[in-house]
């Protein structure tokens, strides 16, 4: 097994997930499917113009080399990510001066989950800003259970207190995704990753087995405008 971003074959343990964090560049499942889309699928052309949310090291190198000049890396805390030339961005606030038809490739893994507005217009309105060809792909914790969505207005203290050092003011999950993201795009009743990549090429990059069938926190959404229901 090889992390199919850097190429380095050693992996470190996360929190109830043995050797999933590559060792190198940092990915986890999520950031290699998303590789994956972008490599064996998507294929941007050189040049293309890319929109990187709160960027991933290996990921942010991989697509930097294909967008070159037209790769923005953004995040609300570019403190965060030293060296990679973020710049600051906040969802709740910026989302709505984005240029209309621009972008050939969205990137947002596990964001959604700490904005506070409405998710919903931001996934519209980052839709938007795909060019006609366009591609937004984006992850989100995805967890047994009901689906829970809380904004609530005071300083960091009562955030800690109410969502924990995470800071997770919504909550998807697996019962209740045809009520929420599925409002804005179609998503199939049944999930199987090995409908886009063989089982070989996703165990070669340490995608483990019940990341290929079940909706998680691993599953990769591809969305393009024309998808929108709204």
């Amino acid at each position: 097994m090889q992390c199919n971003i850097c190429g380095c074959s050693r992996f470190t343990d996360m929190p109830k997930r043995p050797a999933v964090r590559c060792a190198d560049c940092g990915s986890l499942e999520r950031t290699r499917v998303a590789a994956l889309h972008v490599t064996e699928e998507l294929k941007p052309a050189s040049g293309a113009h890319i929109l990187h949310f709160a960027p991933e090291r290996g990921l942010s190198l991989m697509l930097r080399e294909i967008g070159g000049p037209n790769y923005r890396a953004v995040d609300i805390d570019p403190d965060r990510y030293p060296g990679l030339g973020v710049s600051r961005f906040d969802l709740t606030e910026d989302v709505f001066d984005l240029p209309r038809d621009r972008y050939d490739l969205i990137v947002h893994n596990h964001v959604l989950e700490h904005v506070e507005a409405n998710y919903s217009a931001v996934l519209l309105r980052l839709a938007r800003s795909l060019s006609d060809s366009g591609t937004m792909l984006f992850s989100v914790p995805i967890l047994p259970g009901d689906f829970t969505d809380e904004l609530i207005v005071g300083g960091l203290d009562e955030k800690l207190r109410r969502f924990g050092p995470s800071l997770h003011v919504r909550r998807f999950s697996v019962e209740t995704l045809g009520r929420t993201l599925g409002m804005l795009f179609p998503i199939p009743d049944a999930y199987d990753l090995r409908e886009r990549f063989d089982e070989t090429l996703l165990t070669a990059c340490n995608i483990p087995p019940h990341h290929w069938t079940n909706f998680s926190g691993a599953t990769v959404f591809a969305v393009r405008k024309q998808d929108l229901r709204c």
